[in-house]
């Protein structure tokens, strides 16, 4: 008797135990390939016998599963049936291995987003994402959600998160050629989001300057809990517009700004090695969003605002400047709109401005030249700034100001002069600091050893250079090649048929710092029209060499 009444519970127990206990699906892996000669949504969804569409896919996959999808442009709109989970894993939608698939608007009229996500568990990883007419990716009411390795580019929106989402991760996502965003969370449908990471992410290249076109833009409301690492972002009205407290920008970059580099509205915000310069107006702004807040910048260095390179609209927030380098201003290095500075706190900076009878403005009323600064006039009015020092050059302080090169000179007066207190670990370039006896003022701490090279010569700064797919791609009869560089250089950009013998030199000449656009209209050197295939385009500027590749039809 003893034993059957053990027997029972053990039986109860494994029942209640298979009850509540997770349920594990295996995980399937399929495969899209629009190319191949057999594929179809009926198929198995095999690398032999592959699905045809990427909507199918969106369709049918469940929770663990992942679908590799091949080259090919794919004219669709996608929206997801299925959500993943925590048990078995995100649903996973990525370019197979070496390939780059593109999830195209041209031709579609059931929408358009490109895509419209409102589940959770979702990665996607490794697409190109173009010509849509509205939002290249729409979220919405979606958690842990992952964005790597994508390229998205001539659409009106770029990423737009909204409704409440959270916990979700953009990693290496460029966004380029864009009217109003590149990234955007905002709190649409009366649920803010939170908790979002952007990683390695770029916005650049705004299309319509009649708009106020932002790189980053977070908030709007009450959202909170954003990590902006390593980002970047450029020719846009404003670059990182942030109106979401408890956020950190760490390591970022805003330049060529048609207005402002940093928009910061809210409260609990801090920049930490972030870099600014040539905005047409504000490198910084601390804008005024009807509630106090308070803005903390450490181990910064902003350069050339045209009117401002510092503004602090309203006295109610604070601004808290350690370590920050402020310098090249046309007009006002640090403004305050009202004419008070007990909203101010800092220390160990460095000023410069091209204007030096206006270094520090208060109120319009009190300016502080940097002579005033120098004699200890500015510290005796806001009690801060003891340890501030002043140059009157910018050449006294970075290795190039025209180019821009804002790494420290070696005679640099930021050297070693900074505060170790609350200094980040390492510098914008990811060196350990400090580096000498102490921390240096700005985002980069000096690394005499590396650049002192070949018996003790400077070595010449890399070229930096960037080259972006050719639009329309296919094409016929004309497409359009993009091209930037970073510093002045020869480029040469020419095409290539796939065995690699030049077809068409496009450009051969010196060219300024700058974005740069050259049309190919399907013509040879000797302006033979070429029959249709895949061809290679390079960029060469001083050795270094990027390539693309890009389709004719006839």
């Amino acid at each position: 008797m003893i034993t059957v009444k053990y027997k029972m519970c053990l039986t109860l127990y494994c029942l209640l135990f298979l009850i509540l206990s997770p349920v594990i699906s295996p995980a399937v892996t399929y495969y899209i390939d629009k190319n191949h000669a057999t594929a179809n949504d009926n198929n198995p969804g095999t690398l032999d016998s592959p699905w045809l569409t990427i909507l199918h896919a969106a369709e049918t996959l469940v929770a663990g599963d992942t679908v590799f999808i091949r080259n090919g442009v794919y004219n669709e709109h996608l929206y997801f049936d299925h959500n993943g989970d925590a048990t078995n894993g995100h649903i996973v939608y990525s370019a197979y291995p070496g390939e780059t698939p593109v999830l195209d608007g041209t031709g579609v009229e059931e929408s358009g987003n490109g895509m419209n996500l409102d589940k959770s568990y979702i990665k996607l990883i490794g697409l190109e994402v173009r010509n849509w007419p509205e939002n290249a990716i729409w979220i919405e009411n979606s958690a842990f959600l992952e964005i790597s390795d994508c390229e998205i580019h001539n659409v009106y929106y770029g990423i737009g998160i909204a409704d409440g989402s959270h916990d979700f991760e953009i990693n290496r996502v460029t966004v380029h050629h864009f009217d109003l965003y590149g990234f955007d969370v905002s709190p649409s449908g009366g649920a803010d989001s939170y908790n979002g990471v952007f990683n390695d992410c770029v916005a650049h290249t705004g299309r319509d300057r009649q708009q106020n076109v932002d790189g980053f833009a977070l908030g709007h409301g009450t959202q909170h809990t954003f990590q902006l690492n390593r980002c970047i972002t450029y020719d846009v009205f404003d670059g990182f517009d942030i109106s979401s407290r408890e956020t950190t920008l760490n390591r970022c970059l805003a330049y060529n700004c048609w207005n402002g580099g940093y928009k910061l509205w809210q409260d609990n915000l801090s920049l930490v090695n972030c870099i600014g310069y040539n905005s047409a107006s504000s490198v910084v702004e601390l804008d005024w969003d009807g509630n106090p807040g308070a803005v903390t910048l450490m181990n910064c260095t902003f350069f050339n605002g045209a009117t401002y390179t510092i503004w602090v609209e309203n006295a109610a927030d604070t601004l808290k400047m350690y370590n920050c380098i402020i310098a090249g201003g046309d007009n006002i290095g640090l403004a305050f709109e009202q004419r008070s500075v007990g909203n101010y706190v800092g220390d160990y900076n460095l000023f410069q401005n091209d204007d030096p009878n206006r270094m520090i403005v208060v109120g319009y009323e009190d300016e502080f030249s940097l002579d005033q600064v120098k004699s200890g006039a500015w510290s005796g009015h806001c009690g801060q700034d003891n340890h501030t020092i002043v140059t009157n050059l910018a050449n006294n302080i970075f290795v190039d100001p025209v180019l821009p090169d804002l790494h420290l000179t070696a005679s640099s007066p930021a050297i070693n002069k900074g505060t170790n207190s609350g200094a980040p670990a390492e510098d914008y370039d990811g060196h350990h600091r400090p580096q000498g006896s102490g921390t240096d003022i700005g985002a980069y701490e000096y690394q005499g050893s590396s650049y002192l090279k070949n018996n003790g010569r400077l070595q010449k700064i890399p070229q930096n250079i960037k080259l972006y797919p050719n639009y329309p791609n296919p094409f016929n009869p004309e497409t359009t090649i993009e091209f930037e560089l970073n510093r002045p250089g020869f480029a040469e950009l020419k095409i290539c048929d796939i065995c690699g013998r030049e077809v068409r030199i496009l450009t051969s000449e010196e060219y300024k710092q700058g974005i740069y656009k050259v049309k190919w209209n399907g013509l040879d050197n000797n302006r033979n029209r070429v029959a249709s295939g895949l061809f290679i385009y390079t960029l060469n500027v001083n050795g270094l060499t990027e390539s693309g590749k890009l389709l004719l039809i006839r």
